[in-house]
């Protein structure tokens, strides 16, 4: 995993992905994109402004998120609204909105069916991810029944929100990730993360070594133990 220490974590993150979708888009390669909720919008947002895609065929890009949180479409606390309202815009790129107005189960096979076509067709697959200071990434928490799911797709009631995430199956098929962490409060976690192997039903966020090319993006200073 590569550790960038920077005091704009998500804005350098922003522009590793901007990077890495310009590598692969430029060989006319189909690329999946899963974009995290939270602080993670931000980067999402961030990086759909750069200058550096305005000039790139996006018709080779589908775009999603990580996780969602169920309801009507467009409710406050949906996370593709949250990101529309940021100003998140790809102009001829390959949008899917997991909230499609069915029930629960219904919205989660639809995703899920989305997710097979675009992991058996894409050249390519990138994951934005943010660390809920937990220990969970994407929408999958600690001991949910989402560490145990067998799609690439699943849905659970949390504490908070009903939630539709993929799943540690699907998270271990992306070729790349880019991650951010942003404050104090995260630092435990981070180092966790860093320096110790915790089960990932425990620690989802550990599930991220899996992937073969991951980048951290934090303002928490790597300290060695």
């Amino acid at each position: 995993m590569n550790y960038i220490y920077t005091n704009e974590p998500i804005e350098q993150a922003a522009l590793a992905a901007v990077g890495i979708l310009r590598e692969h888009l430029s060989k006319g390669e189909r690329i999946l994109w899963l974009l995290a909720g939270g602080s993670g919008l931000e980067v999402a947002a961030i990086a759909s402004k750069s200058k550096r895609l305005k000039n790139i065929d996006l018709s080779n890009l589908y775009v999603s998120m990580t996780d969602e949180r169920y309801g009507p479409i467009g409710h406050k606390d949906e996370n593709w609204q949250q990101l529309l309202d940021l100003g998140f815009k790809l102009p001829n790129a390959n949008l899917y909105r997991p909230l499609i107005g069915q029930n629960i189960d219904n919205t989660t096979t639809a995703f899920n069916n989305w997710l097979e076509t675009q992991f058996a067709t894409a050249d390519f697959k990138l994951g934005v991810f943010g660390i809920g200071i937990d220990g969970h990434t994407a929408g999958i928490m600690p001991h949910s029944s989402a560490t145990e799911a067998i799609e690439l797709a699943t849905s659970f009631t949390s504490k908070d929100f009903k939630r539709i995430t993929i799943s540690f199956i699907a998270i271990e098929q992306l070729d790349e990730a880019v991650i951010q962490a942003t404050g104090a409060e995260k630092e435990l976690i981070v180092r966790e993360l860093v320096y110790d192997g915790f089960p990932i039903d425990e620690r989802p966020v550990q599930i991220l070594k899996k992937i073969p090319l991951t980048s951290l993006y934090t303002d928490i200073s790597k300290v060695a133990v």
